[in-house]
């Protein structure tokens, strides 16, 4: 009886071993699991959402005599057609036919002063310097300009406080106090009375596509 006893309970002193055992190599799998470093996220070059290696940061605009900061977090998305001259493929002077998501998009106004410089203070995007997530080349050579122009300077108006996705609208300003104008109301209402005026070009498409987050004072 006293040995039935003895061997049992070395049975159940090995099972506890093996169950301890056992354990000890689930807690190393996990272990092991832990120091796995996760894949870095891939870029797709086909997915206009995909924002993994892009730029964040902020530049500004206006909105409604305002001025906000439009913090872009991808790059700009141009598709064709419309067929342009350049790399990047964005063209001015031709309507987008493929967006980088379906449903209505907010627009924002570039605006392209023509034949003057303004003052710098009124610039978004000085000329010569590529903009956070801007394309470096345009092709203008629907509206009579050349097939390649690099990072014009421009300034900001947007329709709306939608962060996302922007469809790009150019206007070109034709002369300094129109520009200051504009400057000082900082509105959309404010450029559309110059445009009836003759002091503005009328509204020129683009395929440029812009992703920000609208962040207003």
């Amino acid at each position: 009886m006293a040995s039935r006893f003895y061997n049992s309970g070395r049975t159940l002193t090995g099972v506890a071993i093996v169950l301890a055992a056992l354990a000890s190599a689930r807690c190393s799998d996990a272990r092991r699991e832990k120091l796995v470093e996760p894949a870095a996220p891939s870029f797709d070059a086909d997915n206009p959402n995909s924002a993994a290696h892009d730029a964040k940061g902020i530049i500004h605009g206006w909105f409604d005599g305002q001025q906000v900061d439009l913090r872009y977090t991808r790059l700009y998305f141009c598709a064709a057609p419309p067929t342009g001259a350049v790399d990047t493929g964005c063209e001015v002077g031709a309507p987008p036919t493929i967006s980088p998501r379906s449903g209505p998009i907010p627009k924002i106004f570039a605006l392209a002063p023509v034949g003057f410089t303004p003052p710098a203070g009124t610039v978004h995007c000085p000329g010569g310097t590529v903009c956070l997530n801007h394309p470096p080349h345009l092709d203008l050579s629907r509206l009579g300009g050349p097939a390649a122009v690099f990072a014009p300077a421009h300034s900001h108006i947007i329709d709306d406080l939608q962060s996302g996705w922007h469809e790009t609208i150019n206007v070109r300003i034709l002369s300094l106090a129109a520009w200051n104008d504009i400057a000082a109301a900082r509105s959309l209402a404010r450029l559309r009375e110059l445009q009836a005026l003759g002091q503005a070009s009328a509204d020129i498409p683009t395929n440029v596509y812009f992703f920000f987050e609208v962040q207003a004072p």
